[in-house]
């Protein structure tokens, strides 16, 4: 049964909605997406009051929400609030107001129950196993400790950019003096928790608009070539540049920082500050960027449940994301599972020629599962299209690194004559990296010849290294002369890259 569903998140800062579809075969898709930064927090003050201005414009953008939702036709919505309406006195007159305007009924959840959904937006996205999420909004932040992929702990306090500025900087220019206070600050809230000294030199996994901005100062200094930020990953050096960029400058020169959107550059000094002393009082050298976290969450939540998934988090995030991938591409899944199969078996037998290991073998699966999805766009340069669907496509559990030298292998699975140039890319693979991909590209190749006929009938292959060449008997349950003939044509770039003649019987 197809299902779509509209989740918003209506935060301190910003209102944000993404809207789901599940189709019958369990894959899913992102079909739209909308953010309006509304300041609902925005002057509350000490009686933790929402004010009218910040109302008017939260009503205004639901109503634009709402007509986005209906021209979607979305079966069920899920309407969050977090800590400004969470923390206002005026909380259920607002609510109340909202559901008469709009019809839309928020549920309003604890600072636990959103660190829960922001581990659940990060853990079925990423691929790690031990670390510190932090999610820093407009109202307050949320840390928790992930071990073993488990939620161990969890906390929520009660700052965020907007509150923290408003509070110690001002909307306006500020001394190095506020700048200090607001660190003396958060540096106390962390030390009254007592968990955060057992997790010391864990990496950090950071969400939220103001942690994405530092990583979108640091994409534009150095050239990023890609263009998501979702397991961006930026140094403690890389940090402190764009930190000190957006806290030593004034607010007409932070607007023009690259990287920083002008309606954030009053508040992203307020939002910066609380990750770089989080990555000081852990000793952090590195930070992963989510692009996922809330939104995210809730939806895993309600897609594994509405499966019967039996666990909270996915097995394996770079399994499902290939297979979600090849399913919203509308390939063969039969032929790449058993074109997959024939390079993986390949591979492992011809460990001792070519000398690669686990980390290889898994862009050889991703690319080899991928190699026909750029069929969805068209035949005739299919491999072309696949190169760049793959770099785009959202192929969770993969560095960026990977991710390229995926879009690489299936790029190379027709023929070695691809005209991007892996150069493009140097910043994230070097020419070794390349020559892998050429090894690993042949192998799907190969395979895929096997299958030439999409019915799997090269059942098995037996691999044999000689002294002077490389021979592959084939289990058929038919005469493979169609498979054979069209694999052979890479016995060529096959000796030039392993110094051994191929022979296919």
């Amino acid at each position: 049964m197809r299902k779509k569903i509209a989740i918003i998140d209506l935060g301190s800062n910003s209102v944000r909605m993404i809207i789901m579809k599940i189709y019958e075969d369990g894959s899913y898709k992102m079909m739209d997406q909308a953010k309006e930064m509304v300041r609902l927090s925005e002057d509350m003050g000490a009686e933790m009051t929402l004010k009218p201005l910040a109302i008017k414009r939260t009503l205004f953008t639901l109503k634009l929400f709402k007509k986005l939702i209906e021209a979607h036709k979305a079966d069920e919505i899920f309407a969050i609030a977090t800590a400004a309406v969470r923390n206002a006195i005026n909380q259920q007159a607002f609510l109340e107001k909202i559901k008469l305007e709009t019809g839309f009924d928020f549920q309003v959840i604890s600072g636990e129950e959103e660190a829960y959904l922001d581990y659940m937006g990060v853990m079925n996205t990423i691929k790690i196993e031990d670390c510190i999420i932090v999610d820093i909004g407009g109202g307050s932040t949320e840390l928790v400790w992930v071990e073993n992929r488990r939620m161990r702990e969890a906390v929520s306090l009660p700052f965020g950019a907007v509150t923290l500025t408003e509070r110690f900087l001002g909307k306006e220019n500020y001394t190095s003096e506020r700048i200090k206070k607001l660190v003396d600050y958060i540096r106390n809230q962390y030390k009254g928790i007592k968990w955060l000294e057992q997790v010391k030199g864990l990496p950090v996994v950071g969400l939220g608009g103001s942690i994405r901005t530092l990583a979108k100062i640091d994409k534009r200094k150095i050239g990023f070539p890609l263009e998501s930020l979702h397991n961006y990953q930026m140094e403690y050096r890389e940090v402190i540049y764009a930190y000190d960029l957006v806290t030593k400058t004034s607010i007409e020169s932070r607007k023009d920082i690259p990287g920083v959107e002008k309606e954030r550059a009053d508040i992203i000094a307020g939002g910066v500050v609380p990750v770089k002393a989080l990555m000081d009082f852990l000793k952090a050298d590195k930070i992963i960027i989510s692009g996922n976290g809330l939104r995210e969450g809730l939806f895993f939540k309600y897609y594994l449940d509405f499966l019967g998934y039996p666990d909270e988090i996915l097995e394996d995030v770079l399994y499902h994301s290939v297979d979600n991938t090849l399913k919203n591409y509308d390939v063969n899944v039969e032929h790449c599972l058993h074109v997959t199969k024939l390079a993986l078996s390949i591979f492992d037998q011809l460990t001792p020629l070519h000398g690669l290991g686990e980390a290889e073998r898994k862009l050889l699966f991703v690319g080899a599962q991928l190699h026909d999805i750029g069929m969805y766009v068209d035949y005739y340069n299919h491999h072309k299209h696949g190169f760049y669907l793959a770099l785009n496509s959202r192929l969770n559990g993969l560095r960026n690194r990977e991710l390229v030298m995926c879009a690489f292998i299936v790029a190379m699975h027709r023929n070695e004559e691809f005209k991007v140039d892996w150069k493009n890319y140097n910043m994230l693979m070097d020419k070794n990296d390349y020559e892998i991909i050429r090894r690993l590209s042949i192998f799907v190749r190969i395979a895929e010849k096997l299958d030439r006929n999409e019915s799997g009938s090269v059942e098995n292959i037996s691999c044999y290294i000689m002294p002077d060449s490389v021979q592959m008997m084939l289990k058929t349950s038919n005469t493979p002369e169609l498979e054979i003939a069209a694999a052979m044509k890479s016995d060529k770039l096959f000796e030039k890259l392993f110094h051994k003649k191929l022979y296919i019987v």
